[in-house]
């Protein structure tokens, strides 16, 4: 598993969970010193969804919602609404200057991704392991849309467009 796969599964668990423990984190990835602070300087520093709590616990900072566990396990990217899949900073940015952008016409650039092959690659997958195998990919492209300040809207479920043949 690659360290951006890790630290997706790791930021997934902690705004459920909205706390975790390095033990737990270790525990469960098998991390050794070196690459659980690289996580830690990745949630911390660098995405600042986290905040450290007396050396031995992330606290969940992403979203400013007090701390109540939802009732059934992370959506995924498909089901989520688009505020879940964009990152805070921003959300923040879209909704303080919402009403400056009302009635505004702009020049968009859409991006349209289609993973090629896709079908036949998760054909006898379950659900879930399809997930899996296709939220990596996913998760890069919308990091590459966050990147240049943009919005991922919609993320579609693979066979939610069906073009005539």
């Amino acid at each position: 598993m690659t360290f951006q796969e890790v630290l997706a599964q790791v930021i997934t668990w902690l705004e459920h969970d909205k706390r975790l423990s390095y033990r737990a984190l270790q525990r469960q990835f098998d991390l050794d010193e070196a690459y659980l602070d690289d996580l830690k300087f990745e949630l911390l520093e660098v995405k600042q969804l986290a905040v450290d709590q007396d050396g031995k616990m992330l606290v969940w900072t992403g979203d400013n919602a007090p701390a109540t566990p939802p009732a059934a396990p992370p959506a995924s990217p498909q089901d989520r609404e688009p505020l879940a899949y964009t990152p805070p900073h921003l959300a923040e940015k879209i909704l303080t200057s919402r009403s400056a952008l009302e009635g505004e016409r702009k020049q968009v650039t859409v991006l349209f991704a289609d993973l090629t092959g896709s079908t036949e690659l998760i054909r006898d997958l379950d659900p879930e392991a399809a997930q899996t195998l296709l939220d990596p990919a996913l998760q890069r492209m919308m990091d590459a849309v966050h990147r240049f300040e943009g919005t991922v809207n919609p993320v579609l479920p693979i066979g939610a467009l069906d073009f005539p043949s």
